[in-house]
């Protein structure tokens, strides 16, 4: 069992607060929250009363019972920086714990001490969501059992069904099972999903299995043809390349580059013997040139007056000397002759070679001729012999592959027919989960442990509710059934609704529930609070009697409980049944402060 004790509530600039500091403390009895609105006259409304119970409300929530926006929950006179503060212990297994919260505005943060220690959680909701978990309580269920604002909170009895279910799982802590049963529907929803995509997937690969079966039959026949057609082609092109490798032996004495070499060959010994007849008619040239100018000498000799060689006149030489030069010059034009005539003939030998050469140049250009024709041949031979081998290869490729298309459709039928055994596997998994899953759908629905659960502590509800409502001296009984719907029965007998009620009579079944639900709380819960506050309990409905009884309840509560009671009133005569401490507060200027002295007022 935990134990939350409230200590104190400091309250600076939140809704009527101003920049003095308003401070509760939540000492055991009956404390009246009362006041004086001096910006009204005689007017004991507005004072900022309920800015208590907001205040408490919105340190531990961080929103107000009245939901207000956060932008106009800071006092807009004085325009100060909003801060709640709540003090409070924490007792669980004999270990009692300090922890403070403060909250800020403007900018919004909040903080939380633990034995002074900042434990703050990384974010606002976070740290807000550990202070829920903390305190054991969601906001709903602090509003009706702890706080009960009477403008603000709509009774029990008023809420809808779903919303009356939903708070008293809270007050019993069953909101565990209907958690497990919303994620167990979740989960069940999930798996049924999974289930019809394994259904479609056992369906659908049932179909392909077929499908493939009856494709693997029309490819054994397609095959089977396809293979006759290539095994007789390949017949046909090995025939071929054995005509076209006879064919292609070719006898070469030389290759084509020996032939050029000998023409090359040829063709220099063309031009060294063509250089050579340029260099004899040269030679013939010069020849006939000095013959010609022997020639003229000897003339010169035979008929002039003038000697040739010493240019004096004949006259002067002897004769002797004459007929020797003569003699000298036509032995020379003789001797140039005989070499023009060996010349001659030299030069008919060179001719003669010459013809020779070409002769030779032009046979062995038409062999080269001749080979590059069979080199082509044979070129085109080797070309068709490799297109005909790497047809066969293709062919041969082909066939393999045509053995493959049948192992392919072999191999997606077993692999079909194994994952139909797998997605059957999954299937009895998945109705092993399902038929799991509705059992525990029953056991945490309604009808199942939650309602067995309620049925146990149903009575003792039942006769705290009884209690109370004897209590308030009502003029009725409300019971509950283990699906939380209750029956309200006049003094009559007769079955009425919540609603046939007058505001009084509803305020005693209000009261009632109230009470009841926070002794179950405190029994059948996790945590005890040392505080309620109620907000205009004797203002509304109830009369001096209805008050009196009210009275009666809460000071057996302080007695047997040693809780702190508030209840916010604006009756003055309400302050003579305190018996804690009256807090009174004062407006003016539209700022709440709390008046310390209540004596002097």
């Amino acid at each position: 069992m935990k134990y939350v004790t409230f200590k104190r509530l400091t309250v600076k600039n939140f809704l009527s607060v101003g920049e003095e500091n308003v401070e509760i403390t939540f000492p055991t009895g009956l404390n009246i929250i009362t006041g004086y609105n001096k910006d009204k006259a005689d007017r004991r409304n507005g004072v900022g009363k309920s800015t208590i119970a907001d205040a408490i409300f919105f340190s531990i929530y961080g929103i107000t019972i009245r939901d207000i926006k956060k932008d106009n929950i800071p006092n807009n006179i004085t325009s100060g920086k909003t801060e709640v503060s709540i003090e409070f212990d924490v007792k669980q297994d004999s270990i009692i714990t300090e922890y403070k919260i403060t909250r800020l505005l403007n900018p919004s943060k909040c903080f939380i001490y633990k034995n002074d220690v900042d434990i703050t959680r990384d974010s606002i909701n976070n740290t807000t969501k550990f202070v829920s978990d903390l305190i054991s309580s969601s906001p709903e269920v602090f509003q009706n059992c702890v706080i009960m604002t009477i403008n603000n909170t709509v009774p029990f009895m008023g809420k809808k069904k779903l919303d009356k279910r939903k708070f008293i799982e809270g007050i019993l802590n069953l909101e565990m099972f209907s958690t497990m049963l919303t994620s167990c529907r979740t989960e069940y929803n999930e798996i049924q999903r999974d289930f019809n995509i394994e259904c479609g997937k056992y369906e659908a690969t049932s179909n392909q299995i077929q499908s493939i079966e009856s494709q693997r039959n029309n490819q054994r026949s397609s095959v089977d043809k396809r293979k006759a057609e290539l095994a007789n082609r390949l017949s046909s092109n090995d025939s071929e390349i054995e005509t076209l490798k006879k064919k292609s032996q070719i006898s070469i004495d030389k290759s084509i580059s020996e032939y050029n070499n000998i023409v090359n060959k040829y063709e220099s010994a063309l031009t060294t013997c063509n250089d050579k007849k340029d260099s004899l008619k040269n030679e013939t040239y010069i020849i006939n040139a000095n013959i010609n100018t022997l020639r003229v000498k000897l003339k010169s000799i035979e008929t002039g007056t003038i000697c040739p060689s010493c240019h004096q006149p004949i006259s002067t030489h002897t004769h002797e000397k004459l007929t020797q030069e003569k003699v000298d010059v036509e032995s020379n034009i003789s001797s140039d002759i005989n070499k023009l005539n060996d010349i001659e003939i030299r030069l008919q030998k060179a001719a003669a070679v010459e013809d020779t050469l070409r002769s030779n140049i032009t046979k062995t250009q038409c062999i080269i001729n001749e080979q590059a024709i069979k080199l082509k041949e044979k070129d085109g031979i080797l070309s068709r012999l490799n297109q005909l081998e790497q047809w066969n290869k293709e062919i041969i490729s082909d066939i393999e592959d045509t053995k493959t298309q049948i192992d392919t459709f072999d191999k997606m039928s077993d692999d079909l027919n194994s994952n139909l055994q797998q997605v059957q596997l999954d299937i009895n998994k998945i109705k092993t989960k399902i038929a799991l899953l509705d059992v525990v759908k029953f056991i945490v629905s309604e009808e199942g442990v939650k309602s067995y659960i309620v049925k146990k502590i149903l009575q003792l509800l039942n006769s705290r509710l009884a209690y109370y409502l004897k209590q308030m001296d009502s003029n009725c009984v409300c019971v509950f059934n283990e699906y939380f719907e209750e029956q309200i029965i006049d003094d009559k007998g007769k079955v009425l609704s919540y609603f046939n009620f007058s505001g009084a009579e509803k305020k005693n079944i209000d009261l009632a529930c109230l009470f009841a639900f926070m002794d179950i709380r405190r029994m059948q819960g996790d945590v005890a609070f040392n505080f309620n506050i109620y907000d205009e309990l004797f203002d509304s409905s109830l009369d001096e009697r209805g008050v009196e009884l009210v009275i009666d309840i809460l000071n057996e509560r302080v007695d047997k409980y040693n809780e702190c009671i508030m209840v916010i009133s604006h009756r003055k005569e309400s302050q003579k049944l305190a018996t804690g401490e009256v807090i009174f507060l004062e407006k003016s200027n539209g700022v709440t402060t709390r008046v310390m002295n209540v004596s002097d007022i």
